[in-house]
């Protein structure tokens, strides 16, 4: 695995995105705070996957930050050839898995051995760094902080008596002013000079009411 040949095409476009996105800056930072946790001298002439890829540096951050992280047999730190510096890298990953880190931040064993994402590898660092800043175990300037889950317990029968809004509200219902079902005139009646029915009536009982004075002068 970790004599893997040239890339060529789509995976050679997908490797090259990758490392672009590679952050020196932030490779600067994590070294030193790597070194203070831990307290191993690191040479600056060291890669950062050469320093991280047998695993023992890795796992000794993440046990210096808790306790009882790591469980024997780790870290192997003698007869180290492939297969043993993968799993040491791989009891790294439950452990940062184990304190918090989400699952998706983390990088795949072949990741950090082969060098083919070490973008990734930086971004476990950093979200290893967060949840130990948050919970107050160690101390990081890099670190971004992290949201704490808050459960709350619902009672399923709380809202049996609560009317939802799409199906809208009964209260101060009344059927005073409703004017559904009439018909709606085509023009303005008060302006088109015609008069209704009532208008008629009392228009009649006026002029008689007029007719009936008029006759009791002349009498």
């Amino acid at each position: 695995m970790a004599n893997r040949g040239p890339s060529y095409g789509l995976s050679r476009e997908v490797r090259q995105k990758i490392t672009a996105k590679y952050d020196n800056d932030l490779e600067v930072k994590q070294r030193r705070w790597i070194s203070q946790i831990t307290g191993i001298d690191i040479p600056e002439e060291m890669s950062f996957q050469d320093m991280l890829k047998d695993g023992i540096i890795l796992c000794s951050l993440i046990e210096t930050i808790q306790q009882g992280s790591i469980k024997r047999p780790f870290p192997h730190t003698k007869l180290l050839n492939s297969f043993r510096c993968m799993e040491n890298i791989q009891a790294f990953i439950n452990a940062a898995e184990n304190i918090g880190v989400n699952k998706a931040s983390l990088f795949q064993t072949c990741d950090l051995y082969d060098g083919s994402n070490m973008t990734q590898v930086q971004i476990t660092i950093q979200a290893v760094a967060s949840v130990a800043h948050s919970k107050g175990l160690a101390e990081c300037d890099f670190a971004i902080k992290v949201s704490e889950k808050k459960s709350r317990t619902w009672d399923p029968k709380a809202g049996e008596a609560i009317i939802g809004l799409q199906m809208g509200s009964n209260k101060g219902a009344t059927q005073k002013g409703m004017s559904f079902g009439t018909a709606r005139p085509l023009y303005d009646q008060k302006y088109s000079g015609t008069t209704t029915t009532v208008d008629r009536k009392s228009s009649r009982n006026s002029t008689s009411t007029t007719d009936n004075v008029a006759n009791e002068f002349d009498d």
